[in-house]
C-alpha cells in the first residue's frame, strides 16, 4: 500500500513540474528579428537539406578550402554524362574506371590519381603552403587520362 502512495505522490510532482516549465517557457518575452538581420548567401548548386546531407548539381565538381589547410571535394557525375563519355571513346562503362585525378602546382607540377569507384563522392586532403591545387574527375583508358568534369583552382596561403 505505501508502495502506491509513493507512485501516486511521485507522478502527481512530476505532472505538476511539467505544467509549471510549459507555462514559464509561454510566459517569456519572445523579440521579433528584423528581416536584414540574416544576411547571407546561397548558392543553388550546393543546398544543405534538413538531414545535413548536401544536394549537388549533376555534372558538378567543387572544391573548397576549408580550416585554412585542407582541401574539400565534391564531385556529382551523372550516369547519361559518364556514359556519354564512355561511348565517346569507346569504353564500357565500369565504376573501376573512374579517377580523381589531384593536381598540385607549386615549384614543379605533380599529379596523383585515386580510384574513387563512384559517379557521386566526396574527397579531404591536406593543402601545402602556397601550393595550388584543382581535381579533375575522369577515366583512364589505355593509361590515357580523360577528364570529365575539372574543378576550380584553390590556393593555401601560409
Amino acid at each position: 500500500m505505501t508502495s502506491l502512495v509513493f507512485i501516486t505522490i511521485a507522478a502527481a510532482v512530476l505532472i505538476l513540474l511539467v505544467f509549471w516549465v510549459l507555462n514559464t517557457v509561454s510566459d517569456q518575452k519572445r523579440t521579433k528579428l528584423p528581416p536584414d538581420h540574416f544576411k547571407f548567401e546561397s548558392a543553388s548548386e550546393l543546398a544543405l537539406d534538413g538531414s545535413g546531407e548536401f544536394y549537388l548539381a549533376p555534372d558538378t565538381i567543387k572544391l573548397q578550402l576549408t580550416e585554412k589547410v585542407y582541401g574539400l571535394v565534391y564531385w556529382n557525375l551523372s550516369q547519361a554524362k559518364w556514359h556519354e563519355v564512355s561511348a565517346q571513346y569507346g569504353m564500357k562503362p565500369d565504376l573501376r574506371s573512374i579517377v580523381l585525378r589531384l593536381t598540385e602546382v607549386g615549384e614543379s607540377v605533380h599529379y596523383s590519381d585515386m580510384w574513387v569507384n563512384t559517379t557521386a563522392g566526396q574527397y579531404r586532403f591536406k593543402l601545402r603552403p602556397l601550393h595550388s591545387y584543382y581535381l579533375s574527375l575522369g577515366i583512364i583508358q589505355r593509361s590515357v587520362f580523360v577528364p570529365i568534369l575539372t574543378s576550380k583552382t584553390i590556393t593555401r596561403q601560409i
